[in-house]
């Protein structure tokens, strides 16, 4: 992905400025979402997103379209009152995916 932002000018706006903090939070969420089960990356993005609308920064990243990707099967096959024991990763997955250009 790092590879098509560059390509399209982007890279600063979704991996954030090179050697930056945010670029480096921004990969340390990519790496957890390859590293975790579902249930574990949605029950540590819940809790890292309780004062936050995107997982790294004021806007989205990398981190939020890959991490909700990574998500989206997980939260797929919850029950209703099962979404509502992760209430942050629930809005947070529900912005993302109801953003322009990134919904269904």
């Amino acid at each position: 992905m790092l590879e098509l932002a560059r390509k399209a000018y982007l890279e600063d706006i979704l991996f954030g400025k090179s050697n930056s903090k945010d670029r480096s939070e921004i990969t340390s969420f990519i790496e957890l979402a390859q590293r975790l089960t579902g249930e574990e990356l949605v029950n540590h993005i819940n809790e890292h997103l309780k004062m936050k609308m995107f997982l790294v920064g004021q806007n989205i990243t990398a981190a939020d379209i890959i991490v909700a990707l990574y998500c989206a099967n997980y939260f797929k096959d919850l029950m209703d009152h099962e979404k509502v024991e992760v209430p942050h990763a629930f809005r947070w997955i529900d912005h993302i995916q109801h953003l322009p250009g990134l919904g269904e």
